[in-house]
């Protein structure tokens, strides 16, 4: 999906009159943005670290300042900001948004997400860019559905077949 979605950015990007330097940017980005997300897959969950103490900052000596003012810097190109900008940039990308949003209601990847948050920490800027809400916390799930493969992936126990049975109806079906 990530790899369509690049390819749509480099192919309508550039016919959307989409700069080449910011396609060749956003580009970039999304590859990062994949590389990060397998490379987290790949490590599995990891367990939050204790945020370290703060460190105290050094005075700075007014003697040691340079003499010469520095020079002026070339300003540098960054992507927008903006809520669903991608989106709103390279519109023939709303295939991947649905896709995005598809995938964030199935329980096997918000089991996934809370497996692993740090995975949310991955995909959010791809998931504002295409202007979908990540939820902070993943949606808890009371049991997997019989056909998941999640007792596969988490090592979790065999998923078991519901005790309950399927109501017979109280209507009657009549012939069109």
């Amino acid at each position: 999906m990530m790899n369509a979605l690049c390819d749509a950015v480099a192919e309508h990007g550039p016919a959307g009159y989409v700069p080449i330097p910011m396609v060749n940017r956003i580009w970039t980005r999304l590859q990062n943005l994949t590389t990060r997300f397998l490379a987290a897959l790949a490590r599995g969950p990891i367990q939050p670290r204790a945020k370290p103490a703060a460190k105290p900052t050094p005075e700075p000596n007014p003697e040691a300042q340079p003499t010469e003012p520095p020079r002026a810097r070339r300003k540098r190109l960054t992507l927008p900001c903006r809520e669903a900008w991608l989106y709103r940039l390279i519109p023939e990308t709303g295939f991947t948004r649905f896709a995005l949003q598809t995938i964030l209601t199935d329980p096997e990847f918000a089991g996934l997400l809370e497996a692993n948050p740090r995975l949310i920490r991955i995909l959010a800027p791809l998931y504002h860019a295409m202007g979908i809400d990540l939820p902070a916390q993943p949606p808890v799930t009371t049991s997997p559905p019989p056909d998941s493969r999640r007792h596969i992936l988490f090592g979790t126990s065999d998923p078991t077949p519901p005790d309950t049975q399927t109501p017979t109806p109280h209507f009657k079906i009549q012939p069109a």
